[in-house]
């Protein structure tokens, strides 16, 4: 047997370590420095130092016979002369196969098993009856209890755990054992003893694996002897514990967890929430917290508590309790959440006198204008923004429908303030027209008609259209009627005033309700008359709309209003008078051509305008509907491309794509814009994910007239976008066309090499792969001055990968009888291969240095390992043959060495901690060769420390 000298390899790994740890060191031998081929030593007398031969065959141990080289060990043993360990180990190797067997499905195996678990235990008391004193018993101890636990003997293994906790009181496994202790003690429903032993863990060994489920079950314990406060106090150190760690977050569990830690909390939960309602005080968990510090998950439990009495049909507890928390923490974030919990709860049960209170209470105490909004950060107000609004509604309906049965005023004044506090409060809600047309009418009904004129005009005009705009704006004018009958003689002619300015006002605002006719006869012909421009527009709007105008003054009054409109900008407007005065006129009229050409102008001046101010998405729907509107009109083409280019300003890519596809459909002859068409294409496919199309498109450009760059770079991305869609051959296709058109610059090509050769390496293609390595390794050889750090590393990379199958090819090549001739063979293979790999370290690539120097140093080394394992000539005999293997031992030797030489020249080669898997495994393969060095050393104290 080879002795394990491992003193010297510690001294030689702690020397070497040191080196690469300086700077400026000499770190000895590099692989360019070795020799390029090594020579066999001539066969001299053999010594008298045998070295073990390990045979060919892979040895797997079997533990059956080692079980049984221990059971004799004992046996061998039993008088004196062993140390204990062969006891120890017996048992241990004994307990670990009963496990396994007893998992297995065999019935003759568990058997085996539990025969095994005995006489482990039997072996683990003969350990203990023979060495009592010994300190560390309290593991033989340990696995005695394991082995009891395993025969079912439950009360046996809890002796063998309170064994070490009474006679090993510091051991180092005293938190897992008392952890056992109280495990079992808890099972045999010994709260007490289960709760001192959970205890143990909990006073002492706060960083214990143990610790948090000591502490889960030592709550447990005290509440199963009905100690609730004790419990608590034990619970809510569980949770402060678990906050810590982010797993609470104020009023829910962090959702991140797993189901296991969630269940496990919400026992915790479920635990609390009853011993604070086996409490006698109602609100005992206020004043808990009061007595014990707040806790940022309070209403966490508040939540739970209350949820427990509901679910037992305590109604008004849970309600209750809910309101506690809106008293104990008014300022909370939480508390409006609690608040209306209560009234929800209140509205299931049916109390609709509690609902109406707590509502009201609600949006007093929430109020916008009150101390609470004023302390909360914005995402508290949008929460809850909603709940008091719909309060606010709720109550203001509420009390209006009350009213209209009562027809009381105070009842009508109540409803109004509702209305009122709402538009006070949420004045931009969307809900607020609504609201103000509802005061209105509650106005209304109480008989105060001026406030309601003032409301409804209000609601009119005050907001963006809305659905009582109208209505509100007819209602104002009802109002007005119903105001003459109470208003005083000589102040009827300027009511009547206000009433045609508002009726001129619904006219405007509302020109297609359908009650405008009867306003507009009473107030059109007063501004027709008038010969201001501005007013003359505005009359003959109303003239147009109005029945009692003939057909020649409208024709009239829609080319005024239709060039006006024009001039001052108002293009909208103007559309829509020429729009009318085309129709007006009839296809057949000579003016029919040039209105319109004047409406096209204006649709197309809308789209320039809404252009300039950067509104695309108005400037393409402008643009658009030009052809739609007058689509023989010439300047349908540009506002057709116009459209297309707005809404690529606006990245809306699917209706770009189509507006261009249909533009090139449309225009299959225009020159002008098919080149714009085909590079915003381009621009829409790729954007909007289309990246097959958008390759096309590309390609196309790439083969216009341009730059050279530009022409490549169109190249370049039509292949990548090619690549984004999986059509990879269609990508690789390219990649090879550009690498022939465009070698240079390198960077690009040598890239798009690669990425020909991996895609030969995915679909398992190795001759083409291995034909664009090798292309890769020539582009960077004619490189120049274009090779870079990224061309090297390509080619070095490259290099390597091909040199494998050669490799490989030397791997495989045996040594066999007569040995002169494939050791020739080998050696020629090995040659080459060495040389390759030296090749690829000339690139300077660490990576590939790292990696070529650990082959060199595996080729040396399989050539040991090959002379070693080669075949035997036959007919020798048993002497001759132990001489034939130490000679070969001999020959093995400078290989072996010079294998050794190369692993520890790559290890120092890397700074210390920086290892890469190269450097790794020749670590490996260094705690496996060093022995061979070190074999005739006598000191063993290096290797030792080394393993």
């Amino acid at each position: 047997m080879r002795p394990r000298l491992n003193r010297v390899l510690v001294m030689l790994i702690s020397a070497t370590i040191t080196a690469c740890s300086s700077s400026g060191i000499d770190i000895g031998p590099l692989i360019g420095d070795l020799d390029d081929e090594v020579k066999f030593k001539t066969i001299g007398k053999v010594g008298d130092f045998y070295l073990e031969v390990e045979p060919e065959v892979e040895f797997k141990v079997n533990r059956d016979q080692v079980i049984s080289s221990f059971k004799e060990l004992v046996r061998i043993t039993a008088d004196g002369g062993g140390t204990g360990d062969e006891l120890r180990r017996l048992a241990d190797l004994e307990l670990e196969s009963s496990l396994d067997n007893r998992l297995s499905d065999d019935e003759i195996a568990q058997l085996r098993g539990e025969r095994e678990a005995i006489h482990a235990i039997i072996v683990y008391q003969q350990y203990l009856d023979k060495y009592p004193e010994r300190e560390d018993n309290d593991m033989i101890l340990y696995q005695l209890s394991r082995a009891y636990a395993l025969e079912s003997e439950p009360d046996k293994s809890l002796l063998a755990l309170d064994r070490i906790a009474s006679d090993y009181p510091d051991s180092k496994y005293i938190d897992e054992v008392q952890f056992r202790r109280g495990e079992n003690l808890f099972v045999a429903r010994d709260y007490v003893a289960a709760e001192q032993a959970y205890g143990v863990v909990v006073a002492n060994h706060p960083q214990s694996l143990f610790f948090a489920k000591a502490l889960y079950k030592y709550g447990w314990t005290q509440f199963k002897q009905s100690r609730y406060q004790d419990a608590l106090q034990s619970y809510i150190r569980l949770l402060d514990l678990n906050l810590q760690q982010d797993k609470i977050k104020d009023i829910e569990f962090n959702p991140l967890l797993g189901r296991g830690e969630i269940e496990l909390l919400e026992d915790v939960a479920r635990v609390i929430s009853l011993s604070f309602s086996y409490q006698e005080e109602k609100f005992y968990i206020s004043q808990y917290f009061r007595q014990n510090g707040k806790r940022d998950y309070e209403p966490l439990l508040y939540l739970k508590l209350g949820q427990l009495y509901l679910d037992k049909g305590r109604v008004i507890d849970g309600s209750d309790l809910f309101l506690a928390y809106t008293r104990e923490y008014p300022y909370s974030p939480h508390t409006p959440y609690f608040h209306q919990r209560t009234i929800e709860i209140y509205q299931q049960a049916g109390y609709s006198d509690l609902v109406l209170k707590e509502k009201i209470a609600f949006v007093d105490q929430y109020d916008v204008n009150g101390e609470y909004w004023s302390l909360q950060d914005e995402a508290t107000l949008q929460k809850l923004r909603p709940t008091l609004i719909l309060h606010l509604t709720e109550l203001a309906t509420h009390y209006h429908a009350l009213a209209r049965v009562s027809k009381k005023q105070q009842d009508y004044e109540v409803s109004a303030r509702w209305y009122r506090r709402f538009l006070k409060s949420f004045p931009d809600d969307p809900g607020a027209p609504r609201i103000n047309f509802l005061l209105a009418e509650s106005l209304y009904d109480a008989g105060q008609y001026p406030q309601a004129i003032d409301e409804y005009e209000k609601a009119a005009y005050a907001y963006k259209p809305h659905q009582d705009s109208a209505e509100s704006g007819y209602a104002a004018l009802i109002a007005y009627d119903a105001l003459f009958s109470t208003t005083n003689a000589g102040e009827i002619l300027a009511l009547r005033q206000k009433r045609i300015k508002s009726a001129v006002r619904f006219t405007t605002e509302y020109p297609q309700d359908p009650r405008l006719s009867a306003v507009e006869l009473q107030t059109a012909q007063q501004y027709y008359e008038w010969g201001n421009f501005s007013q003359s527009m505005a009359s003959a709007k109303r003239l147009i709309n109005s029945e009692q105008v003939d057909r020649p003054t409208k024709q009239a009054a829609w080319t005024i209003l239709s060039d006006a409109q024009f001039s001052t900008g108002d293009y909208v407007s103007a559309e829509q008078s020429y729009l009318f005065l085309f129709e007006f006129l009839g296809n057949q009229s000579p003016k029919s051509k040039a209105v319109g050409e004047q409406i096209a102008a204006s649709i197309y001046k809308q789209g320039e305008l809404a252009r300039d101010k950067g509104d695309h998405l108005a400037a393409a729907r402008h643009f658009s509907r030009l052809g739609q509107v007058v689509p023989q009109s010439p300047k349908r083409i540009v506002a057709d491309y116009d459209a297309a280019t707005a809404y690529i300003q606006l990245e809306d890519w699917p209706v770009a794509i189509t507006q261009l596809e249909t533009f090139r459909k449309r225009y299959p002859k225009d020159k002008k814009f098919s080149t714009g068409v085909t590079e915003k294409l381009a621009l829409a496919y790729s954007s909007n994910g289309n990246p097959s199309q958008a390759a096309s498109e590309m390609l196309a450009l790439s083969t216009l007239p341009g730059s050279i760059e530009r022409k490549r770079d169109l190249m370049w991305r039509s292949a990548e976008l090619y690549e984004q869609a999986d059509q990879q051959d269609k990508a690789i296709g390219i990649y090879k066309n550009y690498v022939k058109a465009y070698p240079y610059p390198l960077a690009r090509s040598i890239e798009l090499r690669y990425r020909i050769a991996e895609s030969y390496r995915a679909k398992n293609d190795t001759r083409n792969l291995h034909i664009w390595l090798n292309n890769i390794v020539q582009a960077d050889a004619r490189g120049k001055s274009e090779r870079s750090d990224r061309s090297r590393y390509l080619a070095a990379t490259a290099s390597i990968e091909l040199i494998r199958p050669l490799q490989q090819k030397y791997l495989k090549t045996r040594l066999t009888v007569p040995l002169k001739t494939s050791l020739k063979k080998k050696k020629k293979l090995m040659q080459q291969s060495l040389d390759a790999y030296r090749q690829a370290m000339t690139y300077q690539v660490e990576e590939v240095t790292t990696e070529a120097t650990y082959q060199v140093a595996e080729i040396y080394h399989d050539f040991a390992k090959s002379l070693m394992t080669s075949q035997r000539p036959g007919g020798l005999s048993e002497e001759q043959l132990e001489e034939y293997d130490l000679l070969l031992e001999e020959q093995a030797f400078p290989f072996e060495e010079k294998a050794i030489d190369i692993h520890l020249a790559n290890f120092k080669r890397i700074p210390q901690g920086t290892y890469d898997e190269p450097i790794k495994k020749s670590l490996v393969v260094l705690g496996e060769l060093l022995p061979f060095r070190y074999a005739k050393v006598e000191s063993t104290d290096v290797y030792v420390e080394f393993q």
